[in-house]
């Protein structure tokens, strides 16, 4: 798969930070659950205040952000792999992706490939075997593409709907 005309792979700068966000913000709705039942707007300001500690992690020897730009100098994609993990059962040492978001109109051109195999590079380079990541279950075209990847299925979350009510609605 040909990588974007004029697309750059690179770390990320502290002057990417406000542009990472926003694309973070927005691609937040090809993840959510169809379950929750959580209204968009609420997400992506959840989202946004999540990452406002961005720029610390950024200068973290345990981060390995990268971002994608094209040839005008746009932020098209990103991602977030943090070393210093540990897998939940075995305790062993794993590298995490914390986030990967390419603008749609970027999708199959080889962008988010791309930014994979430099966190799984950055990853690699901390003397890591494992890099582990979470997709909800719904995201057909994610699932699709760390599977060809080489990604396998490690164990599934579940969750159980205890009200038909939204927290929000309960008196």
């Amino acid at each position: 798969m040909p990588l974007a005309d004029g697309v750059v792979v690179r770390p990320a700068s502290s002057s990417d930070i406000p542009a990472i966000i926003d694309l973070a913000v927005e691609a937040v709705r090809h993840s959510v659950s169809p379950l929750r039942g959580s209204r968009q707007e609420a997400v992506q300001e959840y989202r946004r205040a999540d990452l406002q500690a961005l720029p610390e992690v950024l200068t973290l020897p345990e981060s390995g952000i990268f971002v994608a730009e094209d040839r005008q100098g746009r932020l098209v994609g990103h991602v977030i792999a943090m070393t210093g993990r540990s897998e939940s059962l075995t305790g062993e040492p794993q590298g995490w992706i914390f986030d990967l978001s390419v603008t749609p109109e970027f999708w199959g051109t080889g962008v988010a490939r791309r930014l994979m195999e430099r966190a799984e590079d950055f990853v690699m380079a901390q003397g890591l075997r494992f890099l582990g990541l979470g997709v909800t279950s719904t995201n057909k075209r994610a699932l699709a593409f760390y599977e060809r990847l080489g990604y396998l299925e490690e164990r599934k979350q579940m969750v159980k709907i205890l009200s038909p009510r939204a927290p929000e609605e309960e008196p």
